[in-house]
């Protein structure tokens, strides 16, 4: 059973660990296609900036970023946490970012209850 739930954790994951950790340490901007479940109007494309990848309280896992543009109901730009598997694009965009956004917490993150990698500047 547990090589079951392996399987199917790594068949079913969105987005690639590695292509996270990559973008966080790169500085690189990402464009994604994400799917709120939860609601209706949180489909869509968006530019983000990662800051930081852990899991959440709820026991998901989730990047906190910074999103610069795309899709949202919201005013943006503005943080956002996304849940990693509601991401179904990840791609690597070519433009990179060398200063924090206002209100980083390079210490962590109050939302999340792990930190797997925090951007470093």
């Amino acid at each position: 059973m547990k090589l079951y739930n392996i399987a199917e954790s790594i068949i079913l994951e969105a987005v690639n660990r590695n292509d996270i950790n990559d973008c966080i340490d790169g500085r690189r901007i990402v464009e994604i296609s994400y799917d709120d479940n939860e609601d209706p109007d949180g489909k869509g494309t968006r530019w983000i900036q990662i800051y930081t990848y852990g899991v959440s309280k709820a026991n998901n896992d989730v990047i906190r970023a910074y999103q610069v543009g795309g899709d949202t109901k919201t005013i943006q730009p503005r943080w956002k946490m996304f849940r990693v598997d509601r991401i179904m694009n990840f791609k690597k965009l070519s433009g990179t970012f060398d200063e924090p956004k206002p209100l980083f917490n390079p210490n962590g993150d109050k939302d999340m209850i792990k930190i797997y990698k925090i951007i470093k500047f």
